[in-house]
């Protein structure tokens, strides 16, 4: 099965934000790599899609590029911005006989767009699966980080 039907659909519902457009195109078995540690996968079609829910709420201005194909696997990158910083991301998914989507990676870049974009999206997601305190404390945890490497972004070109 070819997986360009899914990528277009995926790069359509991404650009609208649209999850529950997201959520028609996965498989029920699916699995999403975190771009932000290895250690954290997302499961299932329900989990999944409540996760691009938060992704929609948190990423502004979306815009993708025309994919790459190969079989049942496929990329496009795409653009946008987390608390007004620009991140560059390229997602890679594959998928199965039936064309659903079975497994995405998103791989983010700069650092610094990365980090901001780990001191928002796991606070939403910690609060949504484990309670508003524990998104506060994951909050607090990770916001520094952005702060420092945004900082360092800033000073560090000058320096090399």
């Amino acid at each position: 099965m070819t997986v360009l039907p899914a990528i277009t659909a995926l790069r359509t519902a991404g650009e609208r934000g649209d999850a529950d457009a997201v959520a028609e195109l996965l498989a029920p078995d699916v699995v999403f790599h975190s771009p932000i540690s290895a250690r954290l996968r997302f499961e299932g079609k329900a989990e999944v899609a409540a996760l691009h829910r938060d992704i929609f709420a948190v990423l502004a201005d979306l815009e993708t590029t025309e994919p790459l194909v190969c079989g049942d696997t496929g990329s496009f990158t795409f653009r946008a911005r987390v608390r007004g910083v620009e991140l560059e991301a390229v997602n890679v998914i594959r998928v199965d006989e039936q064309g659903r989507i079975v497994e995405c990676k998103v791989y983010a870049r700069p650092l610094p767009s990365l980090a901001t974009l780990f001191s928002a999206l796991p606070p939403r997601v910690a609060a949504r699966r484990r309670g508003r305190l524990t998104g506060a404390l994951v909050a607090l945890a990770t916001r520094p980080l952005a702060f420092v490497l945004r900082a360092a972004d800033r000073v560090a070109p000058k320096l090399v």
